[in-house]
């Protein structure tokens, strides 16, 4: 068997036909075997898995994340290589066809990927190009170390099977309470084992998951009513998978993963501004205070955060008065809305 596709989905009934069709689109002449891990899903999508008969092997076990969900795939996978890919992203024609060949001639290699495109949840295009300029080449293991994350999508990369064995695949660290971190992580271990090639080409789509649009329905559904410092922590851990990319970075590689460490503090800093705002926006100034406290604790001296700070603890009689003297630009950045996810990403 050339190739596994191993797909995680958890309640993903919406678009995971669609992955799925564009998997059996492909133009690829060699024999590839597609495994779906349901994880857990309260949805319909077993069902919409059940459409699909036998051109698919469907794993089902309890909600216990996306990495031990990959993990279960690259463990039932009978491929060569691996091809990862998340049940709400879909493969461009030729995916296959001109990346699997590159790590046919190059044995060096331990994974391949390629550029992607971002879209939005009615599939309109955010982001022509993934791999952003300056990143457009296959990277050492120092450039990948040396501050953000590498631009690799989940979709866009196949991997040796061996060299996913040899590292153990995800860390148990990563599960079902934490989210985020794990590609990044795993894209070093795999980079440490040997080279990495890139096709320069646009070959997956990437569907946006809303963290925005996210919480903000659950704002909206009341269910953020934080009344103790105890839930506000069950809360906060939402945000552990890039406190167990931080750590990991740091055991693993030591002073070179301090960089990636930082940022991924960072992150968690900054999606935690992220939700204060929308609950500003919503009017939850107690919940808002409860999150930018939490990420001033992560970085601490970001002064911006001290001034939003400052505005949700100001009676609301007041901070209306004084809203409409400010500029409207800086009156968001107090009140929210948080900004569109491609100026987030400037910040």
């Amino acid at each position: 068997m050339k190739l596994s596709v191993v797909i995680p989905t958890y309640n993903d009934e919406a678009t995971v036909a669609e992955t799925l069709e564009s998997v059996f689109a492909q133009r690829f002449d060699d024999p590839f075997e597609v495994i779906v891990v349901n994880d857990g899903s309260t949805d319909g999508t077993r069902a919409v898995l059940e459409k699909f008969g036998k051109r698919i092997r469907v794993i089902d076990q309890q909600n216990a994340g996306v990495a031990a969900a990959r993990n279960a795939g690259i463990r039932a996978a009978a491929g060569e290589y691996v091809a990862l890919l998340d049940a709400d992203d879909t493969w461009i024609e030729g995916m296959l066809a001109k990346t699997v060949p590159v790590l046919d001639r190059n044995p060096a290699c331990t994974a391949v990927f390629a550029d992607g495109m971002e879209v939005d949840g009615a599939g309109r295009v955010v982001e022509p190009n993934y791999v952003e300029p300056g990143c457009d080449h296959a990277p050492t293991l120092e450039e990948m170390l040396g501050g953000r994350p590498w631009p690799i999508l989940v979709g866009s990369i196949i991997v040796r099977r061996e060299t996913l064995v040899a590292i153990g695949g995800f860390p148990d660290e990563f599960n079902a309470e934490h989210w985020g971190g794990e590609d990044t992580f795993i894209y070093l271990l795999i980079r440490e084992r040997g080279e990495f090639a890139y096709v320069p080409e646009v070959l997956v789509r990437h569907r946006l998951r809303e963290f925005h649009a996210h919480f903000a329905n659950r704002l909206r559904n009341r269910r953020f009513e934080i009344d103790s410092a105890e839930e506000f922590s069950e809360f906060e851990r939402r945000f552990g998978g890039h406190s167990v990319l931080a750590r990991l970075s740091l055991e693993h590689f030591g002073a070179r993963g301090r960089k990636i460490a930082r940022w991924a503090i960072n992150r968690i800093a900054n999606e935690l501004v992220t939700v204060g705002l929308m609950a500003m926006h919503d009017g939850n100034t107690v919940f808002a205070r409860r999150c930018y406290r939490a990420s001033i604790r992560y970085r601490p001296l970001m002064f911006k955060t001290y001034l939003r700070l400052g505005w949700a603890m100001l009676p609301v009689k007041i901070s209306q008065a004084i809203s409409p003297m400010l500029a409207p630009e800086t009156r968001r950045s107090l009140s929210g809305p948080p900004f569109s996810i491609a100026q987030d990403r400037a910040q």
